[in-house]
């Protein structure tokens, strides 16, 4: 791939001249479709994945964390977005051993009567992708550790954007198990309300995620590789201490920090009883999430763009000789 990064001028009128999906059509309160930006990061870190959108089509990239250079990319009918999975942008769609990348259609309204996705060999985009068309309202959820599964949540009433379930859906067979994942616990409906943020394992094995707008706050906790889920609640904090909330995993992975937008610690989950419980004062949370610099993938993602534009202008065929 020849791509490189730009200087800083001709990589700023790249990414001003490319249009963006608005989601301010989305009839949902909140956008849990599409991640805007910086796409989503590999598990060990190497590489970026971004999607951008222009007119009828969306370039798909892999860009090297380090410099910022284009690894690869691909071009595909439709728009297409790196999802996320809370309201704070958590982006997802790529396995934790690397080898799967799941795009979703943003969606531009609640409910839509059906969902499309797509999935990509993520180390080979130009062995294109398999399409996903579902019947139904679907958001990307996660991916299991080795791509084999695609969990998504499903919104089944039609008047009520909070009520949703999780169902599985098997990428080999490209079949969508008739049965949610449910909490043997939890009486079924009692799962509701819009993820404000997440947290995943480590080793990709469960992804934790912070929800509200129901009875009261909980961690929808979904083991990845078994696919069964816990609901954690989380009594101890008000719904308006889970705005602008963060998850932070301890470096063993033994516990979950919940911290409220002030930066002070409200709860603290064991991850192998999954119980919450009350610090037994309020210090500064130890385990916080790590700002990226991310500015050498920007660029890249701004070059990305500019292939983009290429590509409109002389044909795809041309570019890729």
């Amino acid at each position: 791939m020849r791509s490189r990064v730009l200087t800083a001028t001709v990589i700023a009128t790249a990414v001003l001249g490319v249009a963006v999906p608005s989601a301010a059509s989305d009839g949902l309160p909140i956008p849990v479709d599409q991640a805007y930006g910086d796409g989503v990061v590999s598990a060990d870190g190497h590489s970026r994945f971004v999607a951008i959108g222009a007119g009828e089509k969306t370039v798909v990239m892999r860009i090297e964390t380090g410099g910022g250079t284009v690894v690869d990319y691909t071009t595909t009918d439709g728009t297409f977005g790196v999802p996320a999975v809370a309201l704070d942008a958590t982006a997802s769609g790529i396995s934790a051993d690397g080898e799967t990348l799941a795009l979703i259609n943003p969606r531009e309204r609640f409910p839509r009567t059906s969902t499309d996705l797509q999935v990509y060999e993520a180390q080979k985009l130009r062995r294109g992708p398999v399409n996903i068309h579902l019947d139904g309202d679907f958001s990307f959820d996660a991916l299991s550790p080795n791509g084999e599964t695609m969990y998504l949540v499903e919104y089944p009433d039609r008047r009520d954007p909070g009520a949703y379930q999780v169902r599985a859906f098997d990428l080999a067979t490209r079949e969508l198990d008739p049965d949610p994942i449910l909490d043997t616990e939890e009486e079924p409906g009692e799962m509701r309300g819009f993820p404000q943020t997440r947290v995943t394992s480590q080793d990709g094995g469960w992804a934790y995620t912070l929800y509200d707008g129901g009875e009261h706050p909980f961690i929808h906790a979904l083991d990845l590789v078994n696919a069964t889920t816990v609901c954690i609640d989380l009594d101890m904090i008000s719904a308006r201490q889970t705005y602008g909330a963060t998850l932070a995993m301890s470096a063993d992975g033994d516990a979950i920090e919940v911290t409220d937008r002030k930066g002070t610690l409200k709860a603290v989950v064991n991850t192998a009883t999954h119980e919450a419980t009350e610090p037994d004062d309020e210090p500064e949370p130890t385990a916080t999430p790590v700002e990226e610099d991310s500015g050498a993938e920007m660029a890249g993602i701004a070059a990305g763009a500019l292939v983009l534009m290429a590509i409109a202008a002389v044909g795809i065929r041309r570019m890729r000789r």
